[in-house]
């Protein structure tokens, strides 16, 4: 008799729950809430919650990767896209064809060279140059050719024992089928020290300011060196550099 009375109790629960739903989703007016007796808890309330993704332990939010830019290195590069990047490269070299896997790991790379593993022989100088002091490199051209302006690029000069961080300001295109990139580097003392690339289609050329002093870089493709003003352009104590105007005019009636 007793589970009788447990059954009953039990269809009743059921029947009633099932009115209640039906009447809530009508819209019908539902009755008062039952008043819970002092002394007992109330039922507990079954609350939907936002579903939270799930992360395994040591795992971390995944940000959108910056711009590996002028913008790339986060890296040296700035907020240019590698499409907008190739369209400026091309826009400058309509004759070559850029490679845009080979132009996306150069834009990585943070330096404009490296010190080259041996002397390159095959470089345009006399013999005593090779011997002389000069820094040979092996200068990363595509590195080059990928710059914007925003840009950063380091550069390291052995003599120095510096390594330089150049901010490219601008990018000019000449008529002569030459590249220059201008920036600049931001000294310790405060000062601004201006740096220079111009490049054809092989010859490599450019000018650096720094706080110890100017170098001077040429590159034949990728071989090249960098070369203090002072070494280059020694002065002769038994020699006069003293310059008379008739010998000026002389040299320039000749060359006409």
């Amino acid at each position: 008799m007793k589970d009788n009375k447990f059954y009953w109790a039990a269809i009743v629960v059921v029947v009633t729950i099932g009115i209640l739903l039906f009447v809530n989703r009508t819209g019908m007016p539902l009755e008062d809430a039952p008043v819970i007796p002092a002394g007992k808890k109330p039922p507990p309330v079954a609350v939907s919650e936002p579903s939270v993704a799930m992360v395994s332990p040591g795992s971390a939010v995944q940000k959108k990767p910056v711009q590996v830019a002028a913008s790339g290195v986060a890296d040296t590069s700035s907020e240019y896209t590698l499409s907008e990047r190739l369209s400026e490269m091309q826009k400058r070299r309509p004759e070559q064809q850029f490679d845009s896997a080979l132009v996306a790991a150069a834009v990585q790379r943070p330096s404009a060279w490296a010190p080259a593993e041996e002397i390159p022989e095959d470089l345009p100088l006399q013999p005593e140059e090779f011997t002389d002091g000069r820094q040979f490199i092996e200068l990363d051209s595509l590195k080059i050719e990928t710059l914007m302006p925003g840009d950063d690029v380091k550069i390291a000069i052995e003599e120095t024992g510096q390594e330089y961080t150049v901010s490219v300001d601008r990018v000019e295109k000449h008529d002569y089928n030459s590249i220059s990139w201008y920036g600049s580097i931001q000294g310790a003392d405060g000062n601004t020290y201006s740096v220079s690339f111009t490049r054809g289609e092989k010859l490599t050329v450019g000018g650096l300011d720094t706080p110890e002093g100017h170098y001077v870089l040429q590159a034949h493709g990728n071989k090249g060196w960098i070369a203090s003003s002072g070494l280059l352009f020694k002065i002769d104590p038994n020699v006069e550099d003293a310059i008379y105007p008739h010998e000026v005019e002389q040299d320039l009636t000749h060359a006409h």
